[in-house]
């Protein structure tokens, strides 16, 4: 057969085929791109609370590396960042928030179902393999305990003139869909953290002390500097120590403004001590006491002898009215911005010659350790001897019983013609009418008699006390008829030292539970807040004012 012969045979089985799909009728042709427009992405993710984990990931394009900032829920129900060497995270609310943005999330619109246009979209998986970086999204995933996925989607690009809406895709799947996120999803570490780094209060605050001394770290040597001391009063006026105070005076409004600031400072970043640095230090020796002394170092810490710690710009002493201290210890300057800051990550140097190598990098941030401690001292304590409640107690019922007895014996007198009974005893007898003035005699709550003293016309009635002999002090001060109002002395000064008991073991626990916070970390503060924590003498008093200066006319 020839080429004709063939093309003409194919020409005749095609119409063939035509004449037979026409005769068996019309057909209903599916569009299968639009079969799940309006549906819900995840539709059995529907309680934001059963998320104990969440990964956002992204790659950077500047640095061609991949970040995934990550929040994690442990078996006690803490919620820690991973990244950032798994600090303690306050993640209810922006959990809440992040989980609002996926649960009852809708299809509004389908995009396209060509994978060779993902990158024009920016829904390329930021995990995906290959070279090409750009398109790459942001992949948000949410998982339960036992590390089932809620929900996990790429989100893409912002819709041109639709704010609020966005391409997004289902890792795994061709599909692009145009949808509005509503939610919100932060992956910012201040955003996921308690950035009040000290909560220190300025009223709280008595004591300031800036110690300023330097490390010169060719030398080795600590050099002295000015230590400045300012306390405040009862009045809340501060004063500076050493003020001439016939030529000068505490400025109050930059004192005022060193406690505010302590109450303002704020965590920008976190790296993680090595673990146990305190006890280490205290049996370090060799090669591990030189690897801790190079890590302090390298963030502005030096090792002293015995274990003593030095900062290469000072520290900031500062007690509170509840006998805690804090001591601040300022570092390094940390370079850098985003993430370089506030985890670390990305921080080593390119070396000269390398990629990123250039001009120096900002440095607007510094490195911070905090210690603190609990210092009784710190404490007003009663002006008075200590006394147990019960003590107090049975005083309480000494007194009780003497008065009763007090009565007895002006019952007497008034049946007697004014005058007092020779002995306790009389007060039992029963008359040949009417009742005794006292039911019975009793012993005092320590098992002794009651004294009766009789001096002419007056007398005493007392219990010899704990002591069982007379006089005393506290709990073995006799409880006397003539004295009955130091028994509520007594007892009011038992309260002012439950009282202080109280604040004792307040103190106690604040500052177990500070070191707690404190003990595994260095922070990272803005360098603003840091300079305000650094004045000078100068900055702190001012010229005292003539005699009669600024006094109203006439006055």
């Amino acid at each position: 057969m020839n080429e004709f012969a063939k093309t003409g045979a194919v020409v005749g089985a095609a119409a063939v085929l035509t004449v037979i799909a026409f005769s068996m009728g019309p057909r209903e042709v599916r569009l299968d791109l639009f079969d799940d427009q309006g549906e819900l992405f995840f539709p059995e993710f529907t309680d934001g609370d059963a998320v104990a984990e969440l990964e956002v990931t992204a790659f950077r394009e500047a640095s061609t590396d991949i970040y995934a900032f990550a929040v994690k829920r442990d078996d006690k129900g803490v919620w820690t960042i991973p990244s950032h060497g798994n600090y303690p995270a306050d993640a209810k609310d922006q959990m809440g928030k992040a989980a609002a943005m996926l649960i009852g999330l809708r299809k509004d619109a389908v995009v396209g179902d060509a994978r060779g246009n993902h990158a024009d979209y920016g829904v390329v998986d930021p995990l995906a393999d290959g070279v090409e970086t750009k398109g790459r999204g942001k992949r948000v995933t949410m998982k339960d305990k036992a590390g089932n996925v809620l929900a996990d989607l790429i989100v893409g690009d912002e819709v041109d003139d639709k704010p609020g809406a966005y391409y997004v895709r289902v890792p795994k799947q061709k599909r692009v869909y145009r949808t509005e996120l509503t939610g919100k999803l932060s992956t910012q570490f201040a955003d996921w953290i308690e950035t009040d780094l000290l909560k220190a209060q300025s009223w709280n605050i008595q004591k300031v002390v800036f110690d300023n001394y330097s490390v010169d770290e060719q030398k080795g040597e600590v050099v002295p500097g000015d230590k400045l001391v300012l306390t405040k009063d009862n009045a809340s006026k501060w004063t500076l120590e050493g003020v001439d105070a016939d030529k000068e005076q505490t400025n109050q409004e930059k004192a005022r403004q060193v406690g505010d600031t302590l109450g303002q400072i704020k965590i920008v970043g976190v790296r993680p001590k090595p673990e146990g640095l305190t006890a280490r230090l205290e049996r370090a020796n060799g090669i591990e006491a030189q690897f801790l002394a190079q890590t302090l170092q390298q963030k502005g810490f030096f090792l002293g002898r015995g274990g003593k710690l030095w900062s290469n710009e000072g520290d900031l002493l500062f007690e509170t009215k509840s006998g805690v201290r804090y001591t601040l210890r300022f570092g390094e300057l940390v370079p850098g911005e985003g993430d370089e800051v506030t985890a670390g990550i990305g921080s080593e140097q390119p070396q000269e010659g390398e990629a990123g190598a250039g001009p120096d990098k900002p440095a607007n941030n510094r490195y911070l350790m905090v210690t603190v401690e609990f210092d009784e001292s710190l404490l007003k304590k009663p002006a008075g001897p200590r006394v147990s409640q019960e003590e107090i107690d049975k005083r309480r019922d000494a007194k009780a019983e003497v008065e009763a007895i007090q009565r007895a014996i002006e019952a007497w007198r008034t049946a007697h013609e004014g005058a007092l009974p020779e002995s306790l005893s009389q007060l039992t007898e029963k008359p040949e009418e009417g009742e005794a003035p006292l039911a019975e005699l009793k012993k005092d709550p320590w098992g002794s008699d009651y004294q009766y003293l009789v001096d002419g016309e007056t007398y005493v009635v007392l219990s010899h006390g704990a002591d069982t002999s007379p006089g005393g002090e506290g709990a073995a001060t006799d409880v006397r008829s003539d004295r009955l109002p130091q028994e509520d002395e007594l007892a009011k000064l038992a309260g002012e030292w439950q009282t202080y008991d109280g604040k004792v073991e307040t103190g106690q626990q604040e500052a177990d539970k500070l070191t707690r916070r404190f003990g595994p970390w260095y922070y990272v503060i803005d360098q603003d807040l840091f300079a305000k924590l650094k004045p000078t003498r100068e900055d702190l008093v001012e010229a005292k004012p003539a005699a009669g200066e600024g006094d109203e006319p006439g006055k």
